[in-house]
């Protein structure tokens, strides 16, 4: 039952005053709802639920930015396996017994409990042997991209130093691009894994939405919700992913597609190396690829069905919070918060009700093919730029238009690392067919003989 709109709505917008400006990507929203299911995900080891190891030699992050806490380990390995050896940095997103969920808020960390579990996709990884290192920093209660926390600071972006690392998996992301972890987990709700890795030169990987279970996830928008990982490599992601998605037979691909009109939401930069990329393929062994378009005038639409669907269940979960803590948060959720206050239930029916129908409309262009596309439509925005400004809004738009595709139909994607001419991260996106989450990890793991990587 979602709160007390009016009571919570009046409140928090005479607290929030009268910021009423657009969410800027505040909502590169996840898929509309279809298969919630986590389909014949393998046992955990030994029939674990929960990791048995508790927190070791715990100890306060120096780069605040990037951690709420670290430890040597934090959490330790619970079996063996492919795994392990790698270290885990966990978004404070997640359940982790014996620590608390902070959520990338202050105020939040100091209202909430201990936990008593884990949540199943960390007890999955620490049961294939990964260590839990630290738990990592996030836009406040996950609702950004950018990666700007105001309250602990923005994380580093070590590969384009003078640029944001992008959110809401920001903390993760930064602590494997600077070497500090093997594996980022994080949740890709709203393209909040496809965002860091691309703006970081990250291998990104999410899976067939309800393929791995959200169970001990701090919840934003849950129709959407979507565990994520990031790493440096391409062996680790697939390692990672190996252990976590349902066991499938591999079916390689007979084709590959792409849009002139879809990639030309892209700006220059993330556009020419697209353009690369793709030429690149054409001359390997990669699938054969194909230009087929679509009607790209309904993304705008799309976008904006997204933002609405995820600011609704963002404001039923968290807006009697919300409403007393306003002045603690920064301005960008903050601003999403706004918005999100001021969308009715009649708005989310309709809204959903197109996502159901532009899902089919995307799941019927993709077929039985992989769909190639920019992972966002530009290199990561400086750090000095103003976030509350019209081209900032305007380039996490069009990010959304590009990210909605694969978040609306709940299909598997993954991010591989390219460079622009100056020698600037940005992401090439291969978006694949439902339950295919095996098959798209093959093809990127062949991409090292192309040339086409980074």
């Amino acid at each position: 039952m979602a709160p007390s709109r009016s009571f919570d709505r009046r409140n928090f917008l005479r607290v929030a005053g009268a910021s009423g400006a657009a969410v800027f990507g505040a909502a590169m929203l996840g898929a509309c709802g279809e298969r919630l299911h986590d389909p014949e995900v393998p046992p955990l080891p030994d029939g674990l639920s929960v990791p048995s190891g508790g927190a070791v030699s715990e100890f306060a992050p120096v780069d605040k930015a990037t951690w709420r806490v670290q430890g040597d380990p934090l959490v330790a390995p619970t079996g063996d396996g492919p795994l392990a050896g790698m270290r885990l940095a966990v978004t404070d997103l997640y359940a982790v017994a014996g620590q608390q969920i902070g959520a990338g808020s202050g105020r939040r960390l100091a209202e909430a409990p201990a936990e008593t579990g884990t949540a199943a996709v960390v007890a999955r990884l620490l049961g294939q042997g990964a260590r839990v290192v630290g738990l990592a920093q996030t836009d406040e209660l996950g609702y950004g991209h950018s990666g700007v926390n105001q309250q602990f600071g923005t994380p580093p972006n070590p590969r384009a130093e003078d640029c944001l690392p992008g959110g809401a998996t920001s903390g993760a992301a930064s602590a494997v691009a600077q070497g500090a972890a093997d594996i980022g987990l994080g949740v890709d709700t709203t393209g909040s894994v496809r965002i860091p890795a691309s703006y970081q030169g990250l291998y990104g990987f999410a899976p067939s939405r309800g393929a791995v279970s959200t169970d001990g996830l701090f919840p934003l928008s849950p129709t959407f919700d979507t565990p994520a990982w990031v790493c440096s490599d391409v062996d680790t992601l697939v390692a990672v992913s190996g252990a976590l998605l349902p066991l499938t037979a591999e079916t390689p691909f007979r084709g590959a597609l792409t849009s002139d009109g879809i990639n030309a939401v892209a700006e220059a930069g993330a556009l020419d190396a697209v353009r690369r990329a793709l030429t690149a393929w054409e001359k390997s062994s990669l699938p054969r690829l194909t230009w087929t378009d679509t009607d790209i005038g309904r993304l705008p639409d799309w976008y904006d069905a997204v933002v609405d669907v995820q600011g609704y269940e963002a404001w039923r979960l968290h807006g009697e919070w919300v409403s007393q803590a306003m002045s603690s948060l920064g301005d960008e959720p903050g601003r999403n918060f706004a918005d999100a206050s001021r969308i009715w239930e009649t708005t989310y029916g309709r809204k959903l009700t197109m996502l159901a129908e532009a899902s089919q409309t995307i799941t019927a262009y993709v077929g039985d093919r992989l769909l190639l596309l920019p992972a966002t439509s530009s290199v990561a925005p400086e750090r000095t730029g103003d976030p509350s400004g019209g081209r900032f809004r305007n380039t996490m738009r069009a990010t959304g238009m590009l990210t909605c595709l694969a978040s609306i139909s709940g299909l598997p994607n993954a991010t591989v690392p390219l460079r622009t001419d100056d020698g600037v991260p940005v992401g090439l996106c291969l978006v694949g067919p439902y339950g295919r989450d095996r098959d798209v990890l093959a093809v990127v793991a062949s991409l090292g003989d192309t040339g086409l990587t980074d």
